[in-house]
């Protein structure tokens, strides 16, 4: 029974490290966890025994197909529990970051190795010190523990011993005696997403997303909703039916700019970090708050440009969806003569961004390779908002529309001769806010010198998602929003919740016409031509929804109901009642239809939905 014993060598091994990195996370993301008490905190690390043991096996199926040699397989083994070590430590880096585990981002991870490895080590740079003399350490005592096996013979009964194990791997991998294959989702049977959070590990989570890379994205699974309640859903949630013949609003055919503000969460900006944003805003048509479309600028993207919502968790950037059909913001600024380009502070391909904003109809697509001229050194992500915006200056041409994604708020870290101020006691915040500083310089800067040359311009300011550790679900989504134009736009505040949805039919209002005449894929809502208003987002397994300035949580696997009323940006827990479970019909009905929609290649038929009467 060697065999067995040099499988569970390495299985127990591997338990034992996803055990200490779930410690880790619960301790380092502490703010995260600050409302629970010990006990359910260990409950929830010891609830995700299934997660863990499916992990444990397949790395030590992985190890035992060596140990017909002593020290190849000591060092198989011990290089896949250093992996798995360095895999949760960086998983529990993304999570402060992006408030959910590493998934289908791991190729892309791959791709910006260097710049995520010097963005670890600048911002986490205790932890990072940690984990390097931790890695050194769990390989050098692997190795001496694996090197005390009995290696197998190569013999008649080898295979017969790896078909046992591999047996015994998928009995593990499957969930062991539970009726459905084991699911990353299942984690929120636990009942609580942030526990769920502690309870999967990400290790499990990057293998099952890697497993799936290869086939298409599926739809998420959602409680399917009757016909009935679907009209009823679009009846409430669309009463505007009659078409505006006075739009669009501006007939000057102005230029448009659309800042995407790289993780700009909207409790980082303040009048101090953001001076210039808040004269903007002051000057601009605005609104308390914006709810984001997701956590990756390809899923803002698609949400302002699209005005529709992504798959659940994901991204339609390369995935099968992004050549399926969809309507643009940007395909009628084609068609009405306009230059389009998409800039990104970053490498054009970071995450496929600059191809995806190509999809979305832009003519040109730059990146951090194309900008040659800067005044400062980059960070570890890209070029400074200051050179970007240079840059862009230098190619664009009336009529114009364009998308800028800038860099400088994508790391922390300032350029030389830039002086830090004190915004926080708290070393990262004030970090963090020190970028957003210099990118709002940059920021007045550029819209001061574009006013001047080119009056005839509209400026869309929104964050593409946000960013830094941010505790909560709503605090999650919510994000800065003002359009501004000196010339052409009076100032007025709408006291209402928007969605990045709500981007495209407003300025498709504002200056091409009637959105609901221009675009049959449009979900989202113009501030100029409709009444009603309603938000949504998806965080690990829970389903927002923000109706009347009351906001619903759904747990998707628990299918538990929490509801709250909005005040001040923040939620406050009430019971739930009527007005709350039609709140769940129409977020059940409006998410039901939009996936099933995107996921057959049918967002153009949403107009259907959108505008029927009957």
């Amino acid at each position: 029974m060697g065999f067995l014993k040099n499988y569970f060598r390495v299985f127990f091994v591997v338990y034992g490290v996803l055990i200490f990195t779930k410690f880790l996370f619960v301790w380092y993301l502490g703010n995260h966890l600050e409302d629970y008490s010990i006990t359910q905190k260990l409950y929830a690390i010891f609830f995700g025994y299934k997660f863990d043991f499916a992990t444990a096996s397949f790395l030590a199926f992985l190890g035992s197909m060596f140990d017909f040699r002593k020290k190849v397989y000591a060092f198989i083994a011990s290089f896949l529990v250093v992996a798995v070590f360095l895999l949760q430590l960086s998983d529990i880096f993304y999570f402060y970051e992006a408030n959910r585990h590493i998934g289908y981002e791991i190729s892309d991870a791959l791709a910006d190795g260097a710049s995520l490895f010097m963005t670890a080590l600048s911002q986490h740079t205790a932890m990072s010190i940690f984990g390097f003399v931790m890695s050194v350490l769990l390989f050098w005592g692997s190795w001496k523990f694996f090197l005390h096996v009995n290696s197998q013979k190569l013999d008649r009964y080898f295979l017969l011993k790896k078909i046992v194990l591999l047996a015994l791997s998928v009995f593990f991998i499957r969930g062991m005696f539970q009726h459905i294959p084991l699911n990353p989702w299942q984690s929120n049977q636990i009942g609580d997403v942030k526990l769920a959070s502690v309870a999967l590990n990400a290790t499990y989570n990057v293998v099952f997303s890697l497993s799936k890379k290869s086939s298409k994205l599926k739809m998420a699974d959602i409680p399917k909703v009757s016909k009935e309640d679907i009209f009823q859903t679009m009846q409430v949630l669309y009463p505007e039916k009659n078409t505006n013949t006075e739009l669009p609003l501006i007939h000057s055919k102005p230029n448009v700019v659309f800042f995407l503000l790289e993780s700009w969460s909207l409790q980082y900006v303040t009048p101090k970090t953001a001076p210039n944003f808040y004269a903007i805003k002051e000057q601009g048509i605005t609104i308390p708050f914006m709810v984001a479309g997701g956590h990756r600028t390809t899923e803002g993207m698609f949400s302002i440009f699209a005005s529709y919502p992504n798959p659940l968790g994901k991204s339609v950037a390369k995935t099968q969806l992004q050549d399926f059909k969809y309507d643009s913001l940007i395909y009628a600024f084609n068609k009405q003569g306009y230059q389009s380009a998409f800039f990104q502070g970053t490498s054009k391909e970071t995450s496929g961004t600059g191809s995806f904003a190509q999809s979305l109809g832009f003519h040109k697509s730059y990146g951090k390779q194309d900008v040659i001229e800067r005044k400062y050194e980059t960070n570890y992500w890209g070029v400074h908002d200051v050179d970007l915006y240079n840059f862009v200056k230098t190619k664009i041409k009336e009529p114009f529309v364009v998308g800028i994604n800038g860099a400088t708020t994508h790391d922390d870290k300032l350029p030389k001769g830039v002086k830090k101020l004190h915004f926080s006691d708290d070393k990262k915040l004030n970090n963090i806010q020190n970028a957003i500083h210099f990118s709002d310089y940059a920021l007045g800067k550029f819209i001061k010198e574009i006013e001047v040359k080119y009056p005839n311009t509209i400026f869309v300011l929104v964050a593409d998602h946000c960013g830094g550790y941010l505790n909560g679900s709503l605090s999650n989504y919510e994000i800065p929003f003002v359009i501004y134009s000196k010339k052409l736009i009076s100032p007025k505040k709408f006291d209402l919740i928007l969605s990045q949805r709500d981007i495209a039919p407003s300025v498709s209002d504002l200056v091409l016409g009637d959105y609901k005449q221009l675009f049959s894929g449009f979900s989202g809502k113009s501030l100029f031509s409709d009444i009603k208003f309603f938000a949504s987002y998806y965080h690990n397994g829970l389903e927002g929804w923000i109706e009347d300035k009351k906001l619903i949580e759904y747990n998707l696997a628990t299918q538990q109901l929490d509801c709250y009323k909005i005040h001040n940006k923040e939620k406050f827990k009430i019971k739930c009642g009527t007005k709350e479970n039609e709140y769940q019909r129409d977020n059940l009905s409006f998410t039901y239809l939009t996936q099933k929609l995107l996921f057959e290649n049918k967002i153009l038929d949403f107009k259907k939905f959108r505008d029927s009467k009957e």
